[in-house]
Order: C-alpha cells, then sequence, then structure tokens
C-alpha cells in the first residue's frame, strides 16, 4: 500500500514496522471492492490477541476511502466499527453501528473524511447531513 498519511481511521503501528502484510492488505481490498458486483463471499480473519488483525483492516478501509472516487457507482462504501471492551447489549449495539454507518457514508459519498476523523455527532451531525445532501454524487433516481 502506498503511504498517503491520509487516515479515517489512524493506524496504531508506523509504516515502517508494519511489514509483510501487503498480501492481506490487497486480499481484504479486492474482497472488498467485489461486494459491488456480488461476487464475493463471507471472509474470516482469525489470529492470536496483538497480530495485527484489527491494524488490516484499518488500513484496508482507509484505502477503500481514499483510494476510491465515490462517484464511482462500482465505489463501495467502507465503515469501520470496533467493538468496545466489557459488555454491550442489542439495542446500544445498533444505535452506535448505525451511527457509525450513517457517519461513514455520508463522509464517504461527500468526501468529507473530517466527519468521521472528527466523530462529529448530536446536533451538529444532523446539521452537516442536512448540508450534505447536496454534495451525494448521484441523482435523484438513484437514491
Amino acid at each position: 500500500m502506498k503511504e498517503n498519511n491520509k487516515w479515517i481511521i489512524k493506524p496504531g503501528i508506523p509504516e515502517q514496522i508494519y511489514t509483510d502484510r501487503e498480501h492481506h492488505l490487497n486480499y481484504f481490498y479486492d474482497a472488498a471492492l467485489r461486494t459491488a458486483t456480488r461476487r464475493a463471499s463471507s471472509t474470516v480473519l482469525l489470529g492470536q490477541r496483538r497480530m495485527g488483525k484489527t491494524e488490516i483492516f484499518k488500513r484496508v478501509v482507509n484505502r477503500l476511502f481514499f483510494e476510491q472516487d465515490p462517484r464511482d457507482p462500482m465505489a463501495v462504501c467502507p465503515v469501520f466499527y470496533s467493538f468496545p471492551d466489557g459488555p454491550l447489549d442489542t439495542n446500544e449495539f445498533a444505535k452506535q453501528y448505525i451511527e457509525y454507518f450513517i457517519r461513514y457514508y455520508i463522509g464517504f459519498y461527500t468526501s468529507q473524511p473530517e466527519i468521521i476523523i472528527n466523530k462529529i455527532e448530536g446536533d451538529h451531525f444532523l446539521d452537516v447531513m442536512k448540508k450534505s445532501r447536496q454534495l451525494f454524487p448521484f441523482t435523484k433516481g438513484r437514491i
């Protein structure tokens, strides 16, 4: 993956140290792109704790966010959600996940990464959503 210093999710490991993962990064990036054509199957990445699984997905999401053209009808919207430590009831999970999804969706399709980076929330987020409507790349018939 090329060094671009564009992050919506800051990697936890410096690029100089994070080596020998290009195959995994490319595999998951390509698998994500295949979802646009419905030619992807579910994929699982298993490994021991602290082996870099989350780091791979952070980097794939960053790459999907910045290397695709959101105006391309085959672009896929990357969403990164990390489960918190400890118990989480289903209602709270659903609320958190939909908030993440909406934030990533709007941030990606309107080319506003700051919505994700700055974790805009509450009434301010609602205002940003309303103002972002005109930035969507789709025609009215598509949404």
